[in-house]
């Protein structure tokens, strides 16, 4: 071999082995992110955390550049912006709003939708690692969607692409119900949930039972009895230790009836807790603030 020719091959196997190493580094970096993940949801300091999930994301986001196929990062980053979007700058807006600032609540509800509409779409993608034809299933209408879902998800591990992937299209469409585009998508992130409470329902405590509740709550013409009954299913499967779904109750259900006293017991329930469940300590700190501003309110949702 001349010696132009071997360099040549030694700069291309260089080449190979920096790409093969950053690959390396990226993947095993992903799984340092699900051995941290614990400890961020363990947290207990609402500002802190809030201040260190956007570096976390655009982390991740330099990350899916390399491995865009790593279903580890691609978890983290739907779950990181559905709890941003929903633990920061949904709260952002909330007390804009109070403020009577419209401009700034307004503003961050616009930062929650696309946050909600990219962890849909990093969904959309971990899911079809798995199974291609979403586009095709959908566009089908929902009874081919959901026939989609069965034949493609059947294993317990596929609740977890499911119901975050389901979870980021609902808050998205609460977030934008002006928007009947949108809302017109509520059956499909339905389905999703569905499907992935079928697979597990106690996955990540009940959080698909609490989903399918709020919205059996809020639809039109609710069947209330049955809406309770989710409710009560839902808040079964963590013994009432997931405090969020206790204010999801109160803000749906009990707003819904007109039931005043459910509605405070349900929020004094919540800020009376203590640490009843460790392994979610942050998600109910959220709910903690949640329930003591709504606790506030009172008054005003039921004249």
């Amino acid at each position: 071999m001349g010696t132009s020719a071997g360099l040549v091959s030694i700069a291309m196997a260089l080449g190979s082995m920096g790409c093969d190493l950053t690959k390396l580094t990226a993947n095993s970096t992903s799984k340092l992110f699900e051995r941290a993940s614990p400890a961020f949801q363990e947290y207990w300091d609402w500002d802190t955390a809030g201040e260190a999930v956007p570096a976390t994301i655009i982390q991740m986001e330099g990350i899916l550049r390399v491995v865009p196929e790593n279903e580890r990062i691609l978890l983290n980053g739907i779950r990181s912006y559905v709890a941003y979007g929903y633990g920061w700058v949904e709260d952002w807006a909330e007390q804009a709003e109070l403020r009577g600032d419209l401009q700034e609540a307004a503003y961050q509800r616009r930062r929650a939708q696309q946050m909600y509409l990219r962890a849909r779409d990093l969904g959309k993608h971990r899911m079809s690692l798995r199974a291609e034809g979403w586009d095709e299933a959908m566009a089908g209408g929902l009874d081919v969607f959901e026939g989609w879902l069965n034949d493609n998800f059947t294993e317990t591990e596929d609740a977890v692409s499911l119901l975050w992937t389901g979870y980021a299209w609902g808050s998205y469409i609460n977030v934008s119900r002006d928007n009947m585009e949108a809302v017109a998508d509520l059956a499909f992130a339905k389905a999703l949930v569905e499907r992935s409470v079928a697979l597990d329902p106690n996955y990540y405590y009940g959080a698909g039972l609490t989903f399918l509740a709020v919205i059996a709550s809020s639809a039109m013409g609710a069947d209330l009895d049955a809406a309770g009954q989710a409710w009560e299913r839902a808040l079964a499967v963590s013994e009432r230790r997931s405090l969020l779904a206790l204010v999801n109750m109160a803000k749906t259900y009990a707003v819904k009836r007109g039931d005043r006293e459910l509605y405070v017991s349900l929020l004094r329930e919540v800020l009376e807790a203590g640490d009843v469940l460790p392994e979610s300590r942050l998600s109910n700190r959220i709910a903690k603030r949640r329930a003591a501003r709504y606790l506030r309110q009172v008054d005003r949702i039921f004249e």
